[in-house]
């Protein structure tokens, strides 16, 4: 039932997608300030369909028809960019900026596309000029900042977080990201109280409470560190890694039984996880357990059973 219902939901959808094009056909007539508007809307909407050639197709005339308009550059750009063809994507993104060097969305996300190639000194670049042309993009500042962290460039990471936490006060992927540097840096105090933080903003953000028993482990407060991860479970019971760093922290305190039931549901979530028990050095008195060869028969089966 479930199944059919599931399915009925996607016929109406594309039902509804379908009546969207429709109207917007008529639209396009009405005027040539609408149609530009009205066609962009209309390849998104077939994009989200499956049908990119069609999409593609609407965004090439737009350029003909006006190659000073950002948006149709943008718009192919977007469909490499969501196959993960990031070269192909830059190249239109660069198309976009030099019809317009002032449209924030191309610089915004050929920054990521950047990003996604390896590119980060370039890609904070990028981020720096939707930063001049919008001070108030709250992504652009923690993105580039996330950049920073990772090019271990702590104070620069800092300061981007810092304007983040300006704009959008208590914002928890911020404060989530300053407790890294802050890690990183060696004030493990000062972590916690941003994993606190950010916890307290967003209690559906599992990375917090990962990172924030990880601390407590380091400091052998392991009792304290199992608190942290169990409520993260609770707020985030589909958190696959939640349940396999649970697993550790019971299994060094002697809790094989119930280490196991946390290692058999991380890999009912994502069996890549027990191959990671299998070598795993806190994890040996589970691999002793007499259900974990049973186990890996049981993720098996369930994987034949999907395919």
């Amino acid at each position: 039932m479930l199944v059919e219902v599931l399915g009925w939901i996607i016929k109406m959808k594309k039902i509804f997608l379908y009546a969207r094009l429709g109207i917007i056909s008529i639209l396009n007539g009405i005027s040539t300030k609408v149609r530009i508007k009205r066609s962009l809307e209309h390849a998104l909407i077939y994009e989200r369909l499956g049908n990119v050639f069609r999409a593609g197709r609407i965004f090439s005339k737009i350029i003909n028809t006006n190659p000073k308009d950002p948006r149709g550059y943008y718009g192919m750009a977007m469909l490499y960019d969501n196959k993960g063809k990031y070269g192909k994507a830059i190249a239109w993104y660069n198309k976009s900026i030099e019809a317009d060097p002032r449209f924030i969305p191309a610089w915004f996300f050929l920054a990521n596309a950047l990003y996604e190639t390896g590119e980060k000194v370039l890609s904070i670049e990028c981020y720096k000029n939707v930063i001049q042309l919008d001070p108030e993009n709250f992504w652009a500042y923690n993105n580039a900042g996330s950049i920073y962290e990772e090019l271990n460039i702590n104070t620069e990471a800092l300061k981007y977080f810092r304007k983040a936490l300006e704009i959008i006060p208590g914002h928890h992927k911020a404060l989530f990201n300053m407790g890294v540097v802050y890690s990183r840096m060696g004030y493990e105090k000062k972590a916690q109280e941003y994993y606190w933080e950010s916890i307290r903003d967003c209690n559906k953000y599992p990375y917090s409470f990962l990172n924030l028993s990880l601390l407590y482990k380091k400091e052998d407060k392991i009792d304290r560190a199992i608190v942290v991860i169990s409520e993260g479970i609770r707020c985030n019971p589909s958190a696959s890694f939640l349940y396999y760093n649970r697993a550790c922290l019971l299994a060094i305190s002697g809790y094989v039984d119930e280490a196991f039931l946390d290692v058999a549901r991380a890999a009912k979530l994502n069996p890549s996880y027990y191959g990671y028990a299998e070598k795993d050095d806190e994890l040996a008195d589970v691999r002793m357990h007499p259900g974990f060869k049973a186990l890996k028969t049981a993720i098996s089966g369930e994987r034949n059973n999907d395919e």
